[in-house]
């Protein structure tokens, strides 16, 4: 262990920013070299003379900073963790073999379109006008009599807008995309969640804008920690999915969405809501854009409910960003597309529509009860209507291994690192997306396997530490 001992200026900050400075100061001048351990949290305590809990915090700071990376079991380690880059194109998705689970993706129920849509796409017929309105040249947020249909559609989660800020997209990636380059310019900073949608990092780095990851509890986004980045990074745009999150399951209660709502106001951050992943949640909590649509982009689409290939999302924007929204959309494809999105608003106008998306529920539900039967013990974090579920592993088990593991057995997840916002250090966890897979049978053979791997190799791994 290093005998490296900081010198905590007398300045009027907190002790654990005088500590995070003067770690990065180190660092900086040499005197703290990378993979170099830094003293326990105890040792510096009592070095210090400070609470084990400063000298807790002082390191967190640094390592959201990217200055250290803390290793379970091990210690903490001046420098950045030294981890395999995952960019957004590595978890496109890929071709899985006949004998394959693949539980790496969030897809509709059953990975199957709806055999109603199947009888829609073959007798599609238009009648001329129609036929001439939507393959011509039109307005860059999209035919208004769309946009009219996606506000009632929005309506059933508690958006209100009116249509001049509705963008038609195509699908949410483009309108997270949208959103980030209407609210930040490059070399301005946005955050997300600490564990987040991969897109988001994708983005961020097609604008040049710097990411960095929120810590999150239960309820998501936590305030202070909000505030804290607010305050020292001038934050221009908080990316946040409040309602089951991905990947954590992670929902905000009325208070805390409140409680960032005011943060974001305080601080003049933009808030840019994505709401696919809650398209099921049978009770709505009122979101981000109704506490303040002012401030807030929000995000969904039909990706979950149709189909993803449909590529149609919507993006309601504040009055203040909407000419920047539709600005950035004509230089990108000039408009949104029209003939997926009648398909998808003329399938979801049927009674057919209805009586799918409740057999999608009822089979959600089914799985997610499988799984926490299968894996409830191991701390498995689930939600109804979710289309997926959060495992934190136990000590001392490295996501990195376990799903190596998990994949010899042909059963594919994806660790906490594939959703590491920027420099953020991720979790030992894995998510499983129980609606990728054909059949609940199969769900619960993959389930089967990851609860036989976890109790199989445990006492195993405990002997070697």
């Amino acid at each position: 262990m290093t005998f490296w001992q900081p010198v905590l200026e007398e300045r009027n900050l907190p002790r654990y920013i005088a500590l995070a400075d003067a770690i990065e100061a180190a660092i900086h001048s040499g005197e703290l070299s990378h993979g170099e351990r830094l003293p326990t949290h105890r040792k510096l305590a009592d070095l210090l003379g400070v609470t084990v809990g400063t000298v807790t915090r002082g390191y967190a700071e640094a390592e959201r900073r990217g200055m250290v990376h803390a290793v379970v079991g091990s210690g903490t380690y001046a420098g950045p963790a030294e981890t395999q880059s995952v960019t957004f194109a590595h978890l496109a998705p890929q071709p899985a073999g006949d004998d394959e689970i693949d539980f790496s993706l969030n897809l509709p129920v059953g990975n199957r379109p709806s055999p109603v849509l199947e009888k829609v796409l073959p007798g599609f017929e238009l009648k001329h006008h129609v036929h001439r309105e939507l393959l011509e040249y039109h307005a860059e947020q999209g035919l208004p009599r769309h946009r009219q249909w996606a506000l009632k559609w929005l309506n059933q989660f508690g958006v209100r807008a009116e249509m001049e800020n509705l963008t038609i997209t195509c699908g949410a990636q483009h309108g997270i995309y949208l959103a980030m380059q209407a609210a930040a310019r490059a070399g301005e900073t946005v955050a997300a969640e600490g564990l987040s949608y991969p897109g988001i990092n994708a983005v961020a780095s097609q604008l040049g804008v710097k990411a960095v990851g929120v810590p999150l509890d239960d309820e998501g986004v936590v305030p202070e920690a909000f505030d804290s980045l607010c305050r020292q990074n001038n934050l221009r745009a908080l990316y946040c999915c409040p309602t089951i999150h991905n990947p954590t399951n992670a929902s905000m209660s009325l208070q805390r969405r409140q409680h960032i709502v005011e943060l974001a106001r305080e601080h003049n951050v933009w808030i840019i809501e994505d709401e696919v992943p809650s398209v099921f949640h049978t009770q709505p909590i009122a979101p981000l854009h109704q506490l303040d649509p002012e401030i807030t982009l929000y995000i969904n689409s039909h990706s979950k409910l149709v189909a993803p290939g449909l590529r149609v999302g919507y993006l309601v924007s504040p009055p203040r960003l909407t000419e920047s929204v539709a600005d950035a959309l004509r230089a990108q494809c000039w408009f949104g597309p029209t003939l997926p999105t009648e398909i998808a608003q003329r399938w979801l106008d049927t009674e057919a529509a209805a009586q799918w998306h409740e057999w999608q529920k009822n089979e959600l539900s089914t799985r997610v009860d499988l799984a926490q039967q299968s894996l409830g013990k191991f701390g498995l974090r689930s939600r109804q209507n979710s289309f997926h579920c959060w495992l934190p592993l136990p000590e001392p088990w490295r996501a990195s291994d376990f799903k190596d593991r998990l994949h010899h057995k042909k059963v594919n997840v994806l660790t906490a690192e594939s959703f590491a916002t920027g420099h953020f250090s991720a979790p030992q966890g894995i998510r499983i997306c129980i609606s990728a897979p054909s059949s609940v049978d199969e769900v619960a053979s993959g389930l089967a396997i990851i609860r036989t791997e976890l109790e199989r190799h445990y006492e195993a791994k405990l002997s070697v530490f």
